[in-house]
């Protein structure tokens, strides 16, 4: 499994972290909705059920040429098997 805290690996852009008390820490991100869909599995796993996360939509962005070439091929590959 890819490590979700390389942000190569789910094109996060980390912002900052803070002292949430105790050993706890808040850290604020951007990232695309794309790379979040199984972020709620992950951070389980990782903080052994102690971590939570919200998010909020902020802006649209272009896709990146490589994802925007996985999207179409993806979608003729579906197109031929119709």
């Amino acid at each position: 499994m890819d490590d979700p805290c390389d942000g190569s690996n789910r094109r996060g852009r980390p912002l900052g972290m803070t002292s949430a008390g105790g050993n706890m820490q808040t850290i604020e991100a951007e990232v695309p909705l794309a790379e979040v869909t199984t972020y709620a599995r992950v951070l389980n796993s990782m903080t052994s059920g102690q971590g939570s996360y919200t998010m909020e939509f902020l802006r649209y962005d272009p896709v990146p040429g490589n994802i925007q070439q996985q999207i179409i091929a993806k979608a003729q590959l579906e197109e031929e098997e119709e």
